[in-house]
């Protein structure tokens, strides 16, 4: 077995592991899967690519500061926790935007368009008449955390139908899943931690970091990103 391939094993059993302890609400195994987690599956990038992607490093290392500042709880350091975010996400809209390329749109890829535009516009307005109710205080950042996430989804999924790369169906994926762990979080901090909550965020949280490295495995390498 490759160097990699077990440590690819090694990242997927912090996974479990993480999963878990965010489940059962085990301290020790969340503190140690998220302590590792991260830097584990940058050794599995090092060691799987041939070259660095020094963009996806800093991702991850913005996700990784995030990741250990909400072991102490979001309300200790929200405005730091949300920096991070923030600055992970805007590299990934980098990401997103310099991957496009031209292509014909069939009819029936120009309908998914419209359907998958229409099922985000709708789970936008949905989740924003909740936000006054739940974070009277702080309203314009949960708008712009919601659109943010609903948005980059837009976009990859766009590139993707588009037939822009194979890198792109890894960065739609993780979109995607960071979607879904991102707003689980939301409800579990603002609304109701329920048992979907609170298995969607780890689980799906474990499944956007891995649809990341893939995405930068497979990019394309003339790719030039503003700024890098």
């Amino acid at each position: 077995m490759k160097t990699s391939q077990k440590i690819l094993l090694l990242f997927l059993f912090l996974g479990t592991i993480f999963i878990v302890g965010a489940i059962f609400n085990i301290q020790a195994l969340t503190f140690i899967s998220t302590t590792l987690l991260i830097p584990v599956l940058i050794l599995y990038y090092r060691y799987k690519a041939k070259t660095w992607f020094l963009p996806m490093i800093i991702v991850l290392m913005l996700f990784y500061v995030r990741d250990l500042l909400m072991l102490e709880g979001f309300f200790s350091h929200p405005e730091s926790t949300l920096w991070c975010f923030g600055g992970a996400i805007m590299i990934l809209y980098v990401f997103a935007l310099t991957g496009f390329k031209r292509a014909k749109i069939h009819l029936v890829e120009g309908i998914s368009l419209l359907i998958m535009y229409a099922f985000l516009g709708f789970l936008f307005f949905t989740l924003g008449d909740l936000v006054p109710q739940v974070i009277p205080s702080h309203q314009v950042i949960a708008y712009i955390y919601i659109l943010v996430l609903t948005l980059l989804l837009a976009i990859t999924f766009s590139q993707y139908i588009l037939k822009s790369h194979y890198a792109s169906l890894w960065l739609m994926l993780a979109s995607a899943s960071l979607l879904l762990s991102e707003l689980s979080l939301f409800f579990k901090l603002f609304i109701l931690p329920d048992v979907s909550v609170t298995i969607f965020y780890p689980l799906f949280h474990v499944i956007a970091l891995f649809g990341m490295v893939e995405h930068a495995f497979h990019r394309r390498k003339n790719t030039i990103l503003p700024g890098f």
